[in-house]
């Protein structure tokens, strides 16, 4: 079984071009590392313009809402791909993965700096620094259904840390 990801990102008060262009660009590196992605940004077919992506209307937030969290339960792993903005839609959606569904959570700190002093190095499962990284711990750690059997057995005895 190939392994799913889901891309948590800070989507509100981004540009969107910027936005759609770095998650074209990250799912390109994880599909040719053979990982499924589950993008909200691709899904919700956000516009490549400069424009500021503002709040969006409660129709669609619902609608946008129900699905997050469906992709979030067919996911194998939920990565951060923005921890460095502060974002309340993608804290909730990491806290709904890891410590309600029990999934991995990887965050990408573009800046290894950002993160040094930290507390997701207790918190959170693998801290790395670009895609190309996220797709390679990603099948070392995560890749197989047995690997991810083996990180869920290590968080019952508390040694979730890869």
């Amino acid at each position: 079984m190939t392994c799913k990801i889901y891309t948590a990102a800070k989507m509100t008060g981004r540009e969107k071009c910027e936005m759609v262009e770095t998650a074209k660009k990250n799912k390109r590196i994880f599909e040719s590392a053979g990982i499924i992605v589950l993008d909200p940004i691709l899904a919700e077919h956000v516009k490549s313009e400069h424009k500021v992506l503002v709040d969006t209307p409660i129709s669609l937030l619902k609608e946008y809402w129900k699905r997050d969290k469906e992709m979030i339960r067919n996911c194998h792993v939920v990565v951060d791909t923005t921890p460095e903005m502060k974002s309340e839609g993608s804290a909730h959606e990491i806290g709904y993965a890891r410590y309600f569904l029990y999934k991995p959570v990887i965050r990408m700190y573009t800046t290894p700096a950002t993160a040094l002093s930290a507390i997701v190095y207790f918190e959170d499962d693998l801290i790395v620094h670009s895609p190309e990284e996220v797709a390679i711990q990603i099948n070392k750690y995560f890749g197989t259904w047995a690997r991810r059997t083996m990180w869920r057995l290590s968080i019952q005895i508390g040694r979730a840390h890869v």
